[in-house]
Parts: structure tokens; sequence; C-alpha cells
């Protein structure tokens, strides 16, 4: 439907709006003098079709027996400001549109070409900033896709170099912590560097580009292929401190980590793959390319890391390995707390359980257009202006069709159900630059003496032919199909979030089944944002599908491993557990659920579940060697809790990381 509504009345997200303030107020001379001079400018930048200022707006007057335009502000003659003042602040579509409530600012309209490339889009976001930063304003506020669009790819490029710079700090503070040796550094960040080239040289391969999705590849990358490295080097030094051949020590590592580290790795694959399940492109290719990331990380893990470590083995490395150590003994503490307060694990772990279900119900799903930019960055303050100032950014678009072939969509009948629908629009959401037949109708009427209102049969005879014979005028081709049985209602809202647009155009289509003629004209709500919103409502159902695609992959696994249905319950209940935690916070702290947070329980569980299959596995090998459920439960604890401990850190490390970004979505994943 957005495709079809695309190609008769255009794009709705193709345009520039920009705002001067004048703390004087705007009936100033020289202030707009300085406008208009801009307003020319501006007209004259290439890919800016069209631009409407309120020193260029002109009504359209009856003038004897033909429609004549007249100026809505006389800017060079003070004499008229008082008559043009009193004009304005009574033509109610011009106010929230061109001039605010409190008469310190002006707005401008700028609508650009379609479709234009990155570089020039780019161009003209620069020759825009520089005609408006040519002239001295007391406060300049513009918004708009070629200035978004900029400041998104900017952040992102920054923000790529940022994550790949911290999460290499961040793993290299931990390894250290953990070795305490140069090597023990050094060999696993290379063998994780090399997996982030080799996966970027896929990416540009495939041709790939970085969005704000891939941006957080690096630190994926850094944080999921670290995992196999440290768990296969710290068997490694365990196996040498106690005096091991090292012709004996990788056939051990293969079976005591290898096969849990495989697994390991198809459950973090299962859980970024789970995102295909997705409808956004930016997202199936974050789980396409990370996936891919993985599986080149746990390639060299087991090949090119255990020749680096055949030929060199610092003795430095293998005393940290001792049991006689710091960490050995805090862990040992933590077990017996573990075996003498099992009660009170399990009484806690249910309460933190109910009061997270709690919570969890009090999530909301919501999508705010530019909520994903932070407040300090300009066009986020200019686009908060808007909605404050203004009658806001956001496009709300209505596809109205008729349904009675016999009649057009410029006949009085069919325009006063329309101005139905209109005026609700306007009460309703707030709107503003409402750009619709009622409109024109109503401000003609207005210009030939009468009021704001739509004209009686007999004043509508010469308007209504006046827009039959220019209805393939450039404005009125917007609004009118060729056919003239299709029209629109165009408007910005303020962007209040899907969440309440949605109670917005459920009250819309309550009053329209209520007041308007059904079998006269049908109404469609469509446009950029709507299209958005409806991505955000899929993208959430998507990442439930994918959520429970990897539950279901993974439990699966587990039962083919183990031929155990409680092992499936062990297994899964304490990977469950965290995210439901996850689900109460949000709905503890507000944090709505959108495209981002969706798919952290997808990626959350595929990394979550890696602890809990090294610690399976080795204690299954334990209890293989014959020894008892505590003392393999024991060593199990041991064996694998430096290496769970350590990837733990490295984790959250690596995730706190993406809490430095400026996007709102970066920052609640990295949380």
């Amino acid at each position: 439907m957005y495709n079809n509504y695309r190609k008769t009345f255009g794009f709705d997200n193709e345009f520039v709006l920009i705002c001067f303030e004048n703390k004087k107020g705007i009936f100033q001379k020289d202030f707009l003098q300085k406008v208009d001079k801009f307003t020319q400018e501006l007209a004259e930048i290439q890919n800016v079709e069209r631009v409407n200022s309120p020193t260029n707006l002109k009504s359209i007057a009856w003038g004897g027996l033909v429609p004549i335009q007249k100026r809505v502000m006389h800017f060079e003659d003070p004499e008229l400001y008082k008559e043009d003042s009193i004009e304005i602040y009574n033509t109610p579509h011009l106010i929230g549109s061109f001039f605010p409530t409190n008469a310190k600012s002006l707005s401008i309209f700028a609508k650009t070409t379609n479709l234009l490339s990155k570089n020039k889009s780019d161009t003209l976001a620069i020759a825009i900033e520089k005609a408006i930063y040519k002239c001295d304003f007391d406060e300049v506020h513009f918004v708009g896709r070629v200035f978004g669009q900029k400041v998104y790819l900017e952040n992102l490029q920054k923000e790529f170099v940022i994550f790949m710079l911290l999460s290499f700090v961040v793993v290299i503070i931990f390894l250290w912590f953990s070795f305490r040796s140069l090597y023990g550094v050094v060999v696993p960040v290379v063998i994780v560097l090399v997996s982030i080239l080799w996966t970027l040289g896929i990416m540009k391969f495939t041709g790939k580009s970085i969005d704000i999705m891939t941006v957080m590849l690096p630190t994926m990358m850094f944080v999921a292929g670290m995992s196999d490295v440290v768990h296969f080097f710290t068997k490694y030094f365990e196996e040498v401190a106690k005096g091991t051949p090292k012709a004996q020590i990788y056939p051990l590592i293969l079976k005591e980590v290898g096969f849990p580290t495989f697994l390991t790795l198809v459950t973090t694959v299962v859980g970024f793959l789970s995102l295909l399940f997705s409808s956004i492109t930016p997202v199936r290719d974050f789980g396409i390319y990370t996936s891919i990331g993985v599986v080149v990380a746990f390639i060299l893990s087991y090949t090119f890391l255990p020749a680096l470590l055949y030929f060199f083995t610092p003795k430095k490395l293998v005393t940290v390995h001792g049991t006689n150590n710091r960490t050995t003994n805090v862990m040992r503490n933590g077990l017996f707390w573990i075996f003498r307060n099992q009660k009170t694990i399990l009484v806690i772990t249910a309460v933190v359980m109910v009061l997270s279900v709690i919570g969890m119900f009090k999530i909301k799903v919501n999508n705010i257009l530019l909520e994903d930019l932070s407040d300090k960055i300009k066009i986020k303050r200019d686009f908060n202006f808007f909605d404050e100032n203004y009658s806001g950014v956001r496009p709300f678009e209505v596809q109205i069709t008729l349904k009675d072939k016999t009649k057009k969509v410029w006949d009085r009948d069919v325009l006063l159900e329309i101005n139905k629908v209109d005026e609700f629009i306007k009460k309703e959401y707030g709107a503003g630059f409402i750009l619709s037949l009622p409109q024109i109708v109503k401000s003609i009427h207005r210009s030939m003496g009468d009021s704001y209102s739509m004209p009686n049969d007999t004043d509508y005879v010469a308007i209504k032919e006046a827009i039959v014979d220019n209805k393939k005028n450039r404005d009125l081709k917007q609004l009118i199909n060729a056919d003239g049985d299709q029209t629109k209602i165009s408007a910005k809202t303020p962007d209040m979030g899907s969440s309440l647009i949605a109670e917005h155009n459920k009250n819309l289509f309550v009053f329209i089944e209520k007041n308007v003629n059904k079998n006269l004209l049908e109404f469609n709500i469509t446009g950029t944002a709507h299209l958005m919103d409806r991505n955000n409502e899929y993208m959430v159902s998507n990442m439930t599908q994918g959520f429970a695609f990897s539950v279901i992959v993974i439990a699966f696994l587990t039962f083919f491993l183990h031929r155990s249905w409680r092992m499936v319950l062990v297994f899964v209940l304490p990977n469950l557990i965290p995210l439901v935690i996850i689900a109460g916070l949000m709905g503890y702290m507000g944090i709505e659920l959108k495209a981002a947070t969706s798919l952290v329980f997808s990626i959350a569980f595929g990394i979550a579940t890696d602890d809990t299959i090294h610690f399976i596995s080795r204690l299954k090998i334990e209890l293989g060697y014959g020894k008892s459920l505590i003392y393999a439960f024991k060593r199990t604890y041991f064996e694998t809790g430096k290496p769970i401990i350590l990837t733990t850190f490295i984790l959250l490390g690596g995730f706190m990381t993406l809490m430095t970004s400026n996007f709102q979505s970066t920052y609640y994943f990295g949380f």
C-alpha cells in the first residue's frame, strides 16, 4: 500500500524544516529581510525543488472573476505588520506550521529531490548548513532526512572505531589480570583481531557496508570470539602446570574442551541466526556476519592457536595456572558457601523470579523516530524544538479513496466528509503543516471575505471550477490523482511514540466509523513514519519467534546429547532465569521494547548457554572417570570456573563499551 501511495502522491520524508528564532519577535524588518534573503539562497541550492517560507507564502484570493495570489506577509513594509499579524493568527493552518503561538520564530519548509544518493545528500546538507550559518540569527534549528542521515553515518563511523578500541583495551586488561604475561595477552588478542579482519573482509567482498547494527560487530567478536581462546588457553596451561607432556595436551584439550567449545559455537550461532526471523535487513545482516565471525574465531582457536603454543610456552603462564593461588582460594570459599546455602539460593531465586515476572508485564512496545540519538546531538535537540514549539516533524499521511465511482474528490459533499476527518486529525494529533483539499478550499473561501470555513453551495461553484481547471498544477497534483478518485491528508505531528500514536489512530477510525459516510470514502493511514511503527511491531514479533527458535533448537540439542528431558530442564532453566530478570528490569526501568531491545533476548540466550555447556560437559567427563557426584562437581567447579569467570568479565566489559554510544538502541543493547 505504501509503495502505491508513494507512486501516486510522492515521498513524505524528502523535506527540510528550518527555524529561525528572533527574541525581539518575528515582526522586525531586519529579521524578516534576512529570512527572505536566506529563502532565495536556499531555493538556488541544487536538489532543493521548492521552498515555502513566511516571506514568500501566498494565499489564493478572489479578484473579480479569477483567483489571484495574495502575499501572507508584507515583510518590506512595517506599516502592514499589524494587519499581517492579525490575518496570520486568524488562519489556523499557518499556526504550528510556519508560525508558533509565541511569535518568537519562523519556520521554512523545503522540498528536496527524491532518493538522493549518499554523496548528493551530504553535499546538499553541507550546502544548506553553509547558507544557514552565513546568516546571523539568535538561534537556528534544522531537521530533515539529509541532516539525519549525515549525522547517523558520521556517528556510526566514529563509534565503529571507538568500540573497536575500547573492546581491545577491555580485553587486554582482563587478560593481563588473568595471565599476568605479555604472551597471554598478545596471542588471544591476535586470534580475535585476525577473526575480525577476516569477517570485515568477507563483508567487503559481499558488498555489505557498516550500519547501525554491524557497527557493534567488533565488540561482539571480541566478547564472543574470545571465549574459545580463553577456555583453550586456560586448559592448556593447567595441563602444563600438572606436568602433562605437550604431545598429550592437544588430544586432551580436544576431548575435554574442544567438544563443549564446539557446542557453545553452535548455541551462539543459533542465537545470532535467530535474527534471520527479523523483517529488517540490517538486523538480519548483523546476525549473519556475526555468526560468520564467531565461526572464523573458533577455527583459528583450534588451528593457529595450538601451533603458537606448541612452539613457545612461557613459564610465567604455567606458574599463574598452578593450584595454589588467590583465585583458587576465593573459588574454594565460594564453593563451600554454595554447599551450605542451597535452600537460601533457591528461595532468593524464586523471589527474584516472581518480582521479575511482575516487572515483565510492565514492558511497553514503542517506537520514537529520533529517540535513538542522544540529546547531546544537535539534530535531536532541534527535533525536540519543533515538537515543543510547532506541530512536530513526524510525517502523518492518510490516503483517501472514493468508493462511489460517480463522484470526484472535489465534489462538495465529498469534501465535507473529508473536512470532518481533517478537523479531527488537527485536534486529535495536534497536527500542523496540514495539506488537504478542504484546507485549500477554506483558504480560498477566507480570501473571498468570509470565515475560514467550508463554503456554501453557491460560493463553492467558482472555487470548484478553479480546482478542476488547475488540477494539473504542481501543488494540486500532490493532492489529487489523475482520475480524481484519490486524495490525501498530509500533516506533521509531534513524535509522541508509536504506542500513543496507535491510540490516536484507533480513535480516528472510531470517529470515521461513526461520523463519515462509509459508502462514499475509504481511509488508510500510510507514510514513512507509519511504516517504521509497523516495522517495529513486526520486529518485536519476529524476535519472539527467533527467541522461541533458539530455545527449541538448544533444547533438542541438549536432549540429543544427554537423552534426558530432565537434563533439558537443568540446561535450559538457568539460562532462562537471567532473561526473565532482564525483562523484569526493563519493565521497572521503563525501557521499552523495540527493534534493538527485542533482539537482546535471542543473542543473550545463545551466549549465556556457553557457561552451562562447559559446566555440564565437564561434569559429565568427571563422572565418566568414575568419580562421585560431589567430587565430580568440585572438580568441574575448579576446572571450568576460572575460564567461565574470565569470559564473563570479558563479556561484561565488552558490552559495557557499547554504553558509550550516542545511539540509545546501542546503549540499551550493551546495558
